[in-house]
């Protein structure tokens, strides 16, 4: 719960308003089909805190309304709607459905709505049920953010307690241990501190859910299904994934070599284009590169799971946020190699040990091939570290009580979440 919740372990103390989060929202009696008639959310963060910004310390009109990259807050129907949404049917346009136009880029979101559905909701009303004798009121409202952008969409940083699917990663155990040692927060006492992680320690983080499933968890029981034992692999690592995490790197006044070269993922593939040890290959350029630079073929098709796991060695590099393969890879008998992650998600990926967990591999990626040699070196040692991280995805998915200790994690971030915020008096 301290990992997920990072900033926003400790409530505020009883009595102390200025250590409160503050709201209201504007309820909207009937609903039509006009933007108008939907509930907005004015929500307050701290005040005279030095790392919250004073011109967007209120955040006003949050809505409902779902689309990447945007902070909203939960409107059980729009969620439904959204998770419940057909690919093969627009059956909303035919219906005249109005949450049509309140969900952006359904395709996409599907997912992310999918798990607050069946996790997030049922959490909130199963909690609502446990502590009926004490609480009478109806929770605060919920705010999420769907997507891999750091920041949101017209609010920039957000600091107040809200959910996502990743946060940045404590730079060292004790970082997490600063934010998180107080019973209760006190205004007076001392300012709230602001997690020390990967991308500095000048904004709060979010709160980390279990979001995006399908993408990150998908392809586990394939694993089980194709893996190639240790002894049976290539003494090769490979690599395939698109040219995410180009936001903060691209620069289109550069030149392409320019560009790749700033970008992690393909200076992977460039600078390994005639290994004998390192097999990568970008999946998509995103229109941001070409597929062929300098006579280096950068693009290559899609590879199934069973040939990605016929390679003793996977390389991991982080896009946007965590990568999305790193779970199957570490179910997997191969052995994950990869820099140090700076975010971390549902699987905590920040406790993840080098040397222990996977072959680590500087920023760059720059010494993959010597890391390969090693594996190659040292066999065993490496199929050690390849087990110990297959009993770590089998304990945190696959153990008999993995769901109920979900469950019961999940219920306790509600609890401390739900303890931040105060209605602003009319």
């Amino acid at each position: 719960v301290k990992l997920y919740m990072s900033n926003w372990y400790t409530p505020p103390c009883e009595g102390d308003k200025d250590s409160f989060i503050h709201y209201s929202l504007d309820e909207i009696d009937d609903k039509d089909d006009s933007n108008d008639q939907w509930p907005t959310l004015l929500v307050e963060a701290y005040k005279d805190h030095p790392i919250v910004n004073q011109t967007t310390r209120i955040i006003e009109n949050v809505e409902s309304i779902i689309e990447p990259d945007m902070l909203f807050f939960m409107d059980q129907e729009t969620i439904f709607n959204c998770g419940n949404y057909s690919y093969d049917e627009e059956w909303g346009e035919e219906n005249n459905d109005p949450y049509m136009e309140r969900i952006k880029f359904r395709h996409n979101m599907r997912m992310y709505c999918e798990d607050v559905q069946k996790l997030l909701v049922p959490a909130w009303r199963h909690l609502r049920l446990l502590e009926r004798s004490s609480q009478t009121s109806p929770p605060p409202p919920t705010l999420i953010q769907f997507g891999d952008n750091k920041q949101s969409h017209i609010f920039k940083d957000v600091n107040v307690p809200h959910i996502k699917k990743f946060r940045s990663a404590a730079l060292k155990p004790q970082n997490l241990q600063d934010v998180t040692s107080e019973g209760c927060h006190s205004s007076t006492a001392n300012i709230r501190k602001a997690l020390r992680s990967a991308h500095g320690d000048q904004r709060f983080q979010p709160i980390v859910w279990k979001l995006a499933t399908d993408r990150h968890f998908k392809k586990l029981g394939d694993v089980y299904r194709y893996d190639t034992q240790w002894s049976h692999k290539k003494d090769m690592a490979i690599f395939r994934g698109q040219l995410t995490g180009s936001r903060d790197g691209y620069d289109k006044r550069l030149s392409d070599e320019e560009n790749c070269h700033n970008l992690k993922r393909c200076r992977l593939v460039y600078n390994h284009a005639n290994s004998t040890l390192i097999h990568a290959r970008l999946t998509s350029t995103r229109e941001r590169l070409p597929d062929v630079l300098n006579g280096v073929e950068l693009l290559a098709e899609k590879v199934k799971i069973d040939s990605l796991l016929e390679y003793k060695g996977i390389i991991m590099i982080e896009g946007n946020d965590v990568a999305s393969g790193l779970k199957w890879a570490l179910l997997s008998q191969s052995v994950v190699l990869m820099p140090k992650p700076k975010h971390t998600s549902w699987c905590m990926e920040e406790l993840l040990e080098p040397w222990v967990h996977y072959v680590p591999l500087d920023d760059f990626a720059t010494n993959v091939e010597e890391r390969m040699q090693w594996i190659i070196d040292n066999d065993e040692k490496a199929r050690k570290i390849s087990e110990r991280a297959t009993l770590w995805m089998e304990d945190m998915v696959f153990h008999p009580d993995a769901a109920e200790d979900d469950r019961l994690i999940q219920e306790e971030i509600l609890r401390r979440y739900e303890a931040h915020f105060m209605e602003i008096e009319e």
